[in-house]
């Protein structure tokens, strides 16, 4: 195929990718260069852009700040305010570390069920920081002022956009004087509500927030594979004329830090430094005077963790629990997953559905999978696992993810980013690495391009001169998410 028609071909993808997500369509061709033209002025599809741009800003500032740490991104624009210092917010229950903790905002702070007393002084600034290469690197950093960032635009974004941003902090010393002078109010109907559910709660530790109200731009020419979310989806060399903005206001959260809060009897509590996966925030079965805190060094946390090889049976203890399923489940199951993927909002209501479930303890039927799909808890939870994966990835991933199952080359993708995160998962430090031809050969031109696409969207920058790939440390969490989904669906689709 020559590069015209290689070209013309890649246009068709974009467009049905983009009709299918609701995104203008208006695609011309210019001297070998892809343009995107026009702007859809329907508010829930505007909307749907400007909070899909502000997810990307928050992802790429974590992964510069704390790469690979326990800062987490906020996803979601409109709910900024409930993740301010003291919030009290619970983790979603198939969290992993592999691709990181996920979280949902409440309508209450830790202040709120405490005792009337004194108020805690104002969370503190955590000092200087500074990076570069925010935003998919191109966008350099700079430190301007003691104690605040200052971000310019290079060719990501406009240039007169400055994203200027400051870490807000709980003191040790206002935490402490609050435990020693405020108690929990025992009968406060959230914090029953909690114990009843035997709910783990986190508070809010840690902020990083916007100093001035910015609007950000994507606009202008932007060079080279994957630049754009929307032009990675062509898998191709070449330059799109596109523009996004999203207005972050004053004071915006766009990334925070929580601890655990750990109820002892039925009024005292404590937020421990160090928490894990073992801990409960109301310990089941004991007795308050009984009740003990075990605590782990943050060292014995990353070891969990440590290699691809972990990751990779732990992937595998959930595919086992789908498994189980009856062949008509597991049919029905890839059939609903199939309508979903591409709406991410939809996705997220059936992962918060079954959360809701899975919190009854007993098997459920669900309105968004078929009625003869009856859900043990262990098919709930191995689920729930593969729905946070897959909420992990973008929109565009998810419907190049249903374009791969029709193309049936979900096998040779798998194998794929199984090879390089097997040679790669403990290697930090970016470089440039062979891939082994035969990863490749048996992909025709559409079927490499979305490959190509697929997993350059997670950060796998596939080169077919070599063939080579570029490898990112940064990126291996959304390329464990990007595994994850597709061994759950190759599961289905074999069963199929």
């Amino acid at each position: 195929m020559g590069q015209k028609q290689r070209a013309a071909r890649c246009l068709d993808l974009l467009s049905g990718a983009r009709r299918e997500m609701g995104l203008p369509t208006a695609v011309s061709q210019e001297r070998g260069d892809i343009k995107i033209q026009g702007s859809d002025t329907h508010p829930k599809k505007e909307q749907r852009e400007t909070m899909t741009m502000f997810e990307n800003v928050t992802r790429a500032l974590t992964r510069q700040l704390n790469p690979r740490g326990d800062l987490t991104p906020l996803d979601s624009l409109i709910d900024f305010k409930r993740f301010h210092p003291f919030c009290l917010v619970l983790r979603k229950r198939k969290s992993t570390l592999f691709w990181g903790a996920r979280y949902v905002c409440t309508d209450y702070t830790f202040l709120d069920i405490l005792e009337p007393g004194s108020s805690p002084s104002d969370p503190t600034d955590s000092g200087n920081f500074g990076f570069k290469n925010m935003l998919d690197a191109r966008v350099e950093g700079e430190v301007d002022v003691p104690k605040t960032v200052k971000v310019k635009g290079t060719a990501g974004l406009s240039r007169n956009s400055t994203l200027e941003v400051q870490t807000l902090s709980v003191a040790p010393k206002a935490l402490e004087t609050l435990h020693q002078e405020r108690k929990l109010m025992a009968e406060h109907p959230f914090l029953e509500e909690m114990r009843r559910r035997g709910e783990n709660l986190y508070v809010v530790m840690e902020v990083v927030e916007a100093v001035q109200e910015v609007t950000l731009e994507r606009a202008g020419r932007a060079e080279g594979c994957f630049s754009l979310p929307f032009f990675a989806s062509l898998g191709l060399q070449g330059s799109v004329n596109h523009k996004e903005a999203v207005t972050i206001p004053k004071g915006c959260v766009l990334a925070f830090r929580v601890r655990q809060l750990m109820v002892k009897g039925k009024d005292e509590w404590d937020i421990p430094h160090i928490y894990n996966d073992n801990m409960h925030t109301f310990p089941p079965g004991e007795k308050p005077e009984d009740e003990k805190f075990t605590l782990i060094q943050a060292s014995d946390v990353g070891a969990v963790h440590e290699d691809f090889r972990t990751l990779k049976e732990e992937v595998q203890r959930e595919t086992q629990e789908v498994e189980k399923l009856s062949p008509e489940g597991k049919s029905s199951l890839l059939s609903s997953l199939s309508k979903l993927l591409g709406k991410k909002k939809e996705l997220q209501d059936l992962e918060l559905t079954l959360e809701e479930a899975l919190g009854k303890g007993h098997e459920e039927t669900l309105e968004a999978l078929p009625k003869n799909v009856l859900l043990s808890k262990g098919a709930m939870d191995a689920i729930l696992y593969f729905l946070g994966a897959l909420a992990e990835l973008s929109e565009a991933q998810q419907k190049l993810l249903v374009k791969s199952m029709e193309k049936k080359i979900l096998p040779v993708q798998l194998k794929l980013v199984e090879s390089t995160m097997e040679q790669n998962f403990l290697q930090d430090k970016e470089g440039v690495f062979p891939l082994r031809p035969e990863l490749l050969s048996s992909l025709g031109e559409e079927e490499l391009t979305l490959t190509e696409a697929l997993v350059g969207l997670s950060g796998l920058e596939v080169q077919r001169s070599g063939p080579q790939y570029t490898w990112d440390p940064d990126t291996l969490p959304r390329l464990c998410a990007l595994y994850a989904g597709l061994s759950l669906l190759r599961l289905l689709t074999k069963a199929s």
